[in-house]
């Protein structure tokens, strides 16, 4: 069988091994004034940082510092800029991590001391112990580094993070997602800046290539390190990086530009269906952040799936899997009462459904004992807590024109709380009869599944309070005497404050 050779077209973009380093360094410096301006909120336009315009507000920045030559450009060209009229860089900070994975990683942090001392930078070396729990050694190192980072520019009091990746760094990213079949967000790769609590995490090189920082250090005849463990392809990244894209460039050379472009075009579109998600889940979510089901079965799949991924993450969560979330929405189309629907998401939450409502709930693992009842020592006003109900009982002195429970039964008689047996009755009100709380619970919209956290509490054999529902008006006494308001206080919990 014949065999067809393969052409390509001769790659006509000039090479940055012809590049000035005047040319280089302005470009590296754009790059960095552009970068700081988006991460500042002025937008990649802005010209805030051109030389020809005082800058007053001026930034902290710490860079995370490895002493490879891309991080060891990025400082050379940061210190460049710091020292610039009218910079908007007041002070860098360069943190080396020390995973202590080499037998050289000593002398790494030894060379970027020395190198951030020349160029007249803060430094700081922050010794981590990388702890793999299934992640992978790489994961779990970049994890510890950027927590140590992190730490560290909050105590120099930075604005930004700034790390070395470039064009190059980005591209690999994309090709790995896409081995890994990642949707829009995963394949967009990494943006230029992102908020990381109140610090902005920026990466001002992504737009330009490996070959234009190797070009700077050659021309400013710097040194850096070499991590022994970039050459090793057990490493995915490593192996796309030495095996793959050489092969690319050999079939079609200048590619990296072209696919840098289709990287940024995703990207913005991962950007709009964030948008689109934002809005629809805005207009499907109520006060207490539940989704009305109605609402949502009405958008196409594509979006139900959109708005769910949303609202998952916004309770902190990491982005469910496809499959989590094509279960997820299986389960609502099909299941129609509270019991049927719980799908784990993260570590400690599940969607249940409740009525025509999906809503957030900590798993039943978390979930204290409740299978015990609990005595109150009666001591007066106060809070009494109960330590297996995950919460306290507040009872206060009522006053003249508010309901309570007479003082009698506080006195008199032994308190205990309760977990719910079954046939309980309760009179809310005095011109209504007693009700079953099963009814009383239903009319107030709680849902089953979360019934079993609420104690009642018990004066004697008379239940006088249900947590959720309120107090029965049979035992507030005759007018004359002191009564009692109760109210139930549920701990903080791990939902409780990310809704907070």
């Amino acid at each position: 069988m014949p065999t067809r050779s393969l052409k390509t077209q001769p790659h006509k973009t000039r090479s940055a091994a012809t590049f000035s380093l005047r040319t280089v360094e302005g470009k590296l410096l754009a790059a960095l004034r552009e970068a700081i301006s988006e991460a500042c909120g002025q937008g990649s336009q802005a010209n805030l940082f051109s030389a020809a315009r005082d800058f007053s507000k001026k930034v902290r920045i710490t860079v995370g510092f490895s002493g490879g030559r891309d991080s060891v450009a990025l400082l050379k060209a940061l210190c460049v800029l710091r020292d610039k009229r009218n910079s908007p860089i007041e002070d860098i900070l360069a943190v080396h991590v020390h995973h202590a994975l080499s037998p050289n990683a000593n002398k790494w942090a030894r060379f970027c001391r020395q190198t951030a001392e020349a160029l007249g930078v803060n430094f700081k070396v922050a010794y981590v112990r990388v702890k793999s729990k299934g992640e992978g050694v790489e994961a779990a190192a970049r994890k510890a580094r950027y927590e140590a980072i992190f730490k560290a520019a909050e105590a120099f009091d930075s604005h930004m993070v700034m790390t070395a990746h470039h064009q190059d760094d980005r591209l690999e990213t994309f090709l790995i997602q896409w081995m890994r079949g990642a949707g829009v967000d995963g394949l967009a790769t990494f943006p230029v800046a992102r908020s990381v609590g109140a610090v902005k995490l920026v990466r001002p090189l992504m737009r330009l290539p490996r070959e234009l920082l190797e070009r700077y250090l050659e021309l400013n005849n710097l040194t850096w390190v070499e991590d022994e463990s970039n050459a090793d392809t057990a490493y995915l990244r490593n192996a796309i990086r030495h095996e793959v894209l050489p092969v690319m460039e050999t079939i079609r050379p200048g590619f990296k530009e072209a696919a840098a472009r289709s990287v940024e075009l995703i990207a913005q579109s991962a950007q709009v269906l964030k948008e689109v998600a934002h809005e629809d889940l805005q207009r499907i979510q109520d006060a207490d952040r539940a989704l009305s089901i109605d609402a949502l079965l009405k958008l196409s799949d594509s979006r139900q799936a959109l708005v769910l991924r949303a609202w998952i993450e916004s309770f902190g969560l990491l982005p469910p899997s496809k499959a989590k979330l094509d279960e997820a929405l299986k389960q609502t189309r099909l299941t129609h009462n509270d019991t049927k629907l719980a799908i784990k998401v993260g570590t400690n939450l599940e969607i249940r459904r409740h009525g025509s409502k999906l809503v957030m709930r900590e798993t039943a693992g978390q979930k204290k004992d409740r299978t015990q009842f609990e005595t109150l020592h009666w001591t007066g006003p106060g809070r009494y807590s109960l330590p297996s109900w995950g919460g306290e009982l507040v009872i206060s002195l009522a006053k003249d024109d508010e309901p309570g429970i007479a003082e009698s039964y506080f006195t008199d008689r032994e308190l205990q709380a309760r977990p719910r047996q079954g046939g309980e009755k309760l009179k809310l009100f005095k011109n209504r009869p007693r009700k079953h709380l099963k009814d009383l619970y239903q009319k107030a919209e709680i849902a089953e599944f979360d019934r079993s956290k609420l104690p009642l509490l018990w004066s004697g054999e008379d239940l006088i309070f249900a947590a959720g529902l309120g107090m029965d008006v049979r035992y507030q006494g005759d007018g004359d005497e002191t009564r009692y308001r109760i109210e139930w206080h549920a701990d903080a919990t791990l939902l409780s404050l990310m809704q907070g």
